[in-house]
């Protein structure tokens, strides 16, 4: 798999990265949408600093992972009693 060469504008530094081809599209995007958080965050809480910002949003983005985990935990803790419950009427039957 051929590899680029990029740059992302994140935070007024420029970030060189190398990927693979499939993955400049979500990169991208993803640094897009990060830095629109970083401008909301500023206007948000008046906050100068780009560390600080950062931060935040990395807190952010963090948090929203972790609902999600624990909903997908949720969610396949469903799916296995729905198999199960699915598993003792089969056997029921049978």
């Amino acid at each position: 798999m051929e590899k680029l060469n990029i740059k992302i504008p994140l935070a007024n530094r420029l970030y060189p990265m190398k990927i693979n081809n499939s993955e400049e599209k979500t990169i991208r995007l993803a640094a897009f949408k990060i830095q629109k958080m970083l401008e909301n965050l500023k206007v948000k809480y008046s906050v100068k600093d780009d560390q600080d910002l950062l931060a935040m949003c990395a807190l952010q983005l963090c948090v929203k992972i972790e609902k999600l985990d624990l909903k997908k935990d949720g969610l396949d803790k469903t799916v296995v009693d729905n198999i199960l419950e699915i598993k003792k009427s089969i056997s029921k039957i049978l």
